[in-house]
């Protein structure tokens, strides 16, 4: 089983609208508190208390990491919040797979237009080393990007060598 499987994780850089998100739920909050101390009504506690619950919940959510595991062939996309929730997203099978190349590789120019569908289930940093998986399944085409580290790409390229292309 240990030659048939391996697992990368990436953690999700922040964006800027994880960081709108905070804000306004800190701003209502704080709004919601001062302007209750200022005008003396209950219904302005009660929405800065409906913040600070919405806040309790959302926050843990904008923490993401993304989990790929491979295993016998099958590619698993899960997303992991705050360390905590997992939630399974996608699985690949390597034989719907029509290529495996790195994102700025010429063999996934073909996918770059309108009509293909675009999962990113990658950090978003600039600086990683990002891959693309490409599904078609009918006349719809699907490119999924992940992270995977090196003991990934070579369980791919050992079950399909003709579909991965490293550059």
């Amino acid at each position: 089983m240990e030659g048939n499987y391996c697992e990368a994780r990436a953690k999700k850089k922040s964006t800027a609208k994880d960081a709108l998100i905070k804000a306004a739920f800190i701003i209502g909050i704080i709004a919601g508190v001062l302007l209750g101390l200022f005008f003396g009504q209950s219904l302005f506690f009660i929405l800065s208390l409906a913040a600070g619950i919405g806040a309790y919940f959302v926050f843990p959510m904008l923490k993401v990491e993304y989990e790929y595991v491979f295993c016998d062939g099958q590619l698993d996309f899960d997303k992991i919040m705050n360390g905590e929730r997992r939630k399974h997203l996608a699985r690949v099978d390597m034989e719907q797979a029509v290529t495996i190349a790195p994102k700025n590789s010429h063999s996934l120019d073909g996918y770059r237009h309108s009509g293909v569908k675009v999962i990113d289930y990658s950090s978003m940093d600039e600086h990683a080393r990002i891959w693309g998986i490409v599904i078609t399944a009918g006349e719809q085409s699907t490119v999924y990007y992940f992270e995977p580290d090196e003991q990934m790409i070579n369980k791919m390229k050992l079950k399909s060598p003709r579909k991965v292309v490293e550059y």
